[in-house]
């Protein structure tokens, strides 16, 4: 397990935390949905305008293919916990870490054209949030509260990481 894998509902700061966290500590960054866009040759709009269902099986594809990865840091897209059949690929490359953004201050900042499931609204976020909040708390071994800045953030989230990470000692 030498990954940090981040969940957390759509535009909770995954990527920003990702980026920022491989400049500081000795691991590579990767986006899960740029992996699959790459993968697929399709936008993730495009892919959602196929179906959920076919995309929910693309994520599921690069679940299994980024968990052979090492040293890495791998945001996840917001949905790729509602698929079970994920939690196992998940957790077997490395420390999963729930990035908790207050969905009022999601709302604040989101882009909804970027995002297929928002696209009737920011009201659906306060249901997303609850659909999956169980699920986020059950997978995480970390939890860290996204209300501060990216400092702030990123210096919570060094705090409770295992010294193996902190030290790149993750082999």
């Amino acid at each position: 397990m030498s990954n940090l894998v981040l969940i957390g509902m759509t535009g909770s700061g995954k990527t920003t935390i990702g980026k920022e966290l491989s400049r500081r500590l000795p691991l590579s960054f990767i986006d899960m949905d740029e992996y699959i866009e790459a993968v697929s040759g399709f936008s993730i709009p495009e892919l959602f305008k196929k179906g959920e269902e076919p995309f929910r099986s693309l994520e599921t594809d690069a679940c299994k293919a980024l968990a052979a990865k090492k040293n890495s840091i791998i945001s996840t897209g917001g949905g790729a916990v509602v698929k079970e059949a994920n939690h196992q690929w998940l957790k077997k490359t490395g420390l999963i870490i729930w990035i908790d953004r207050p969905v009022r201050l999601i709302a604040d900042d989101i882009q909804i054209e970027h995002r297929p499931l928002l696209k009737d609204g920011t009201d659906v976020l306060c249901d997303l949030y609850k659909e999956r909040e169980k699920i986020y708390r059950q997978l995480a071994d970390i939890i860290v509260i996204n209300d501060r800045s990216l400092e702030e953030t990123i210096d919570s989230l060094i705090e409770q990481l295992p010294k193996q990470y902190r030290k790149g000692d993750v082999s």
